[in-house]
């Protein structure tokens, strides 16, 4: 058995000592007694430690792989193989699963398109046609004419705007609404709109008001879409508060960001409904019981705009109390 070099070491350690010792005491017992010493010790370490230990917790080497080993990691091969093939057939069918459901959607995009617009020219048609008899353009009428005619009137501008509803919804869910950013003054905006909305306040006899108007610096928004925003938000308000209500607008600055907070004193939204308030074609229960037509797209819609301005829009609510809602649009770093 050859000698480790440890052992090496200490054998040449005990050599130097016992020379050193003859060198400088001349004695030659005292040299042979540590160099008997040190073969002892030196065996005595090779015995207790310098023998290696079998490690701890190390199982045995397996013994080669015999026939049935084998067998088995052939079958598992090809289970493996089989998984592989069924997960890209999987993949190649939910692929083409995909594509129709795209191809699908896009067919649902042009199918509402041309019912839309074929629909909206006779309703336009429609409109003029009677706004020119209730002008008094075709004769002069009774009271009783012109109560039904108005009716008419109302009815074909409903029908109107729930086709417009759909449209803009349907455009904005397959990515095809147009934005055109642009710096707007928006409480110029808002004006405007307050005096398109209040014939309708003042036919139902509430009171609508500035909550606040502070000074805001001019965003970076879609004119024409923020517009759909403010007068959905406004004409619900008036429509779900009772007559001699209130709605009040408010408009803050909040340095990064512009508020707009449209409160009323309505019929609120119950607390079991408010989660679904943004969901397509959703009303409230006790919306549907108040005013009965309506398309369930408004709130879809403004969220959608809102979203599509980098803003946020909340509300709170309680049922009997009305509802308030806010929105928050950016200020854009050039204001």
């Amino acid at each position: 058995m050859q000698a480790t070099r440890k052992e090496i070491t200490i054998l040449g350690s005990i050599a130097l000592i016992a020379i050193t010792i003859i060198l400088f005491t001349h004695d030659w017992r005292i040299a042979a007694l540590i160099a008997i010493a040190g073969v002892y010790v030196v065996a005595f370490f090779k015995t207790q430690i310098f023998t290696p230990k079998p490690p701890k917790d190390v199982p045995h080497a397996a013994p080669d792989a015999g026939p049935a080993q084998i067998d088995q990691l052939k079958r598992s091969n090809a289970q493996l193989d089989h998984s592989a093939k069924l997960l890209i057939r999987r993949d190649l069918e939910l692929s083409r699963a995909n594509e129709k459901l795209l191809q699908l959607d896009r067919m649902k995009s042009e199918f509402v398109a041309l019912v839309t617009h074929q629909l909206r020219t006779p309703l336009s048609g429609i409109k003029w046609s009677l706004s020119m008899i209730l002008n008094g353009e075709m004769g002069e009428m009774s009271p009783e004419q012109k109560t039904y005619l108005l009716k008419t009137y109302e009815s074909n501008e409903r029908m109107i705007d729930l086709i417009n509803d759909l449209l803009q919804a349907d455009r904005l869910e397959s990515g095809m609404m147009r934005f055109s950013f642009q710096p707007t003054p928006i409480l110029d905006l808002i004006d405007n709109i307050l005096i398109e909305v209040s014939p309708l306040a003042e036919h139902k006899k509430i009171r609508l008001t500035y909550a606040s108007r502070e000074e805001v610096p001019t965003l970076s928004i879609d004119p024409q879409n923020m517009r759909v925003v403010l007068q959905n938000l406004l004409e619900n308000a008036i429509k779900y508060t009772p007559a001699g209500g209130d709605v009040t607008i408010g408009v803050h600055n909040k340095g990064h960001c512009v508020e707009i907070v449209v409160k009323d004193s309505g019929i609120g939204i119950p607390a079991k409904d408010q989660k679904n308030i943004f969901q397509r074609f959703y009303r409230a229960p006790n919306a549907v019981l108040t005013e009965t037509v309506g398309s369930g797209l408004g709130l879809y819609i403004v969220k959608n705009i809102i979203d599509h301005h980098k803003g946020t829009i909340a509300f709170t609510s309680e049922r009997g109390k009305g509802t308030m809602f806010s929105i928050t649009l950016p200020v854009s770093k050039r204001s």
